[in-house]
């Protein structure tokens, strides 16, 4: 399956027939998405087959993009320690989610790579230290911890990865 990212587009995407089993990312992407975006809250790009004669288009996975800060003292202690006290900005995958139709075959890997690249892009033009996640669940913590994310301090399922780890890792491609 060749499949691309695009922004969330209502009319041309197929929210309603996308189910992640998740009650909250399903509602998310059917009710919230595109207000979101249009409030400039968050970006919602979604992960579609590259040519598809479906109109609308179905939605195999997404992910969400904003900006956002940590407090430096939630950060790992050999980490703060190199760092101003002040606010750390961020971006942070809010939400990524696959169809259950489709699990299991890359799409939330192919998915976590596009928003890596989206960040990159976005690093160079304003200061990012990092991508943070808020993983739902333990599976989902082990998925992002595959990638080389690590926990904040005394936040559990709230992982982070430095923006120079995902650079120099895109440099080895």
């Amino acid at each position: 399956m060749d499949l691309i990212t695009e922004q969330l587009n209502t009319t041309l995407h197929d929210r309603n027939s996308f189910d992640c089993g998740v009650d909250e990312l399903n509602v998310f992407l059917k009710q919230h998405a595109n207000q979101n975006q249009s409030k400039n809250m968050s970006k919602t790009y979604v992960a579609i087959v590259a040519v598809s004669s479906l109109n609308p288009k179905k939605i195999y996975g997404y992910y969400t993009l904003s900006a956002g800060h940590i407090l430096c003292d939630h950060l790992p202690e050999n980490i703060k320690s190199k760092l101003p006290k002040y606010p750390v900005p961020i971006a942070r995958i809010g939400r990524l989610a696959v169809d259950n139709e489709y699990k299991g075959q890359g799409i939330g890997g192919f998915l976590l790579h596009n928003a890596f690249s989206n960040v990159l892009s976005i690093a160079e033009k304003m200061g990012v230290y990092a991508v943070v996640v808020d993983a739902k669940n333990n599976d989902a913590k082990r998925f992002y911890q595959n990638y080389g994310f690590t926990e904040l301090q005394d936040s559990g399922l709230t992982l982070f990865l430095p923006i120079n780890t995902i650079k120099s890792a895109s440099e080895l491609k």
